[in-house]
């Protein structure tokens, strides 16, 4: 995978239950940046809270010119983003 192709305002979509090999991928927000090459910040406008959050770039399955594509399922996305900036960034 290749962070640089990782743009400012690309959409986030978390895993579906059709996992790789099926659509139904989730919405979860968009990019408003990469940090460090090691965290991804998502935009606060689509944040439910209005809030910027955070995750590890490791989340990351794949990249297209479209969009970010993760290898969590919404559920796990929504238990485990950060609602502050990782330390260290």
């Amino acid at each position: 995978m290749d962070v640089s192709q990782i743009k400012e305002h690309l959409p986030v979509y978390a895993e579906g239950p059709g996992g790789l090999s099926g659509a139904s991928d989730t919405h979860i927000g968009n990019i408003d940046s990469v940090e460090e090459g090691k965290y991804i910040k998502l935009t606060k406008n689509n944040a439910p809270d209005g809030q910027h959050h955070w995750f590890p770039i490791e989340w990351v399955r794949a990249v297209d010119e479209r969009a970010v594509y993760l290898k969590k399922t919404v559920n796990e996305v929504i238990e485990e983003l950060l609602s502050e900036q990782p330390s260290g960034v």
